[in-house]
């Protein structure tokens, strides 16, 4: 029996409608992106640096290793890693989920630490340093921010009567925003945002070059501020 035309056409719409309502659906993971820096990214060995990891896009729980580039590794990008020897080291990150992984990479140059000629006959200053607050068990210093935090080695002394020369590096970056032998370079106050750092003062007597005589003294502080 042959159908009527307008029933041909009838049942060809009804085939397409029923297959134009079919669709195949392909699920795409998002794109995964890490970004990582470290701090501080210089500094003389050996030197204790921080690294902070951004990931985005994780399309789930995800993983983490790192290469240090000093022939040492971990999965903990939160743990501060010591560089003991002078060198400049590329620092990776690894970061995967069940279907991504992306990679992000740092340098940390370190330097050696100077080797300063001692004088014949010479003493080396009596270093005093001091903080107000005062800094706790393992030279740590805590409170709320804005922190404000007086350094102060103006008690050093030194018995050949040198001039004595003071550095400060209030961020522990690797960059003294104090050097200078005038009475203030001895006390300096620093006030801190939120977050912790490692500030570094250091003190030594100068030659008759206006040289260092003598290695410098340091003390580095751990200072938190919340």
């Amino acid at each position: 029996m042959r159908m009527a035309p307008g029933v041909r056409i009838a049942a060809g719409a009804a085939l397409a409608a029923l297959l134009g309502g079919c669709r195949s659906d392909t699920l795409v993971a998002p794109k995964l992106e890490a970004t990582c820096a470290a701090n501080p990214a210089q500094g003389i060995a050996p030197l204790r640096v921080s690294f902070n990891l951004s990931v985005a896009g994780a399309d789930g729980a995800f993983t983490v290793e790192v290469s240090y580039g000093d022939g040492t590794a971990g999965a903990d990008p939160d743990r501060p890693h010591t560089f003991v020897a002078a060198g400049a080291y590329t620092v990776a990150f690894t970061v995967s989920t069940a279907r991504q992984s992306a990679r992000c990479s740092t340098t940390v140059s370190v330097s050696p630490l100077p080797i300063v000629p001692v004088s014949i006959g010479n003493t080396p200053p009596q270093a005093v340093f001091d903080t107000i607050p005062r800094a706790g068990p393992g030279d740590q210093i805590a409170g709320a921010a804005p922190l404000a935090i007086r350094f102060n080695m103006c008690g050093s002394s030194d018995v050949d009567h040198d001039v004595l020369r003071w550095t400060m590096d209030f961020q522990g970056d690797g960059t003294n925003e104090v050097d200078g032998t005038t009475g203030g370079a001895c006390r300096r106050d620093f006030t801190y945002a939120a977050g912790t750092y490692r500030p570094r003062i250091c003190v030594t007597d100068l030659g008759p070059e206006r040289e260092p005589a003598h290695p410098f003294q340091c003390k580095t502080f751990t200072v938190t501020a919340s």
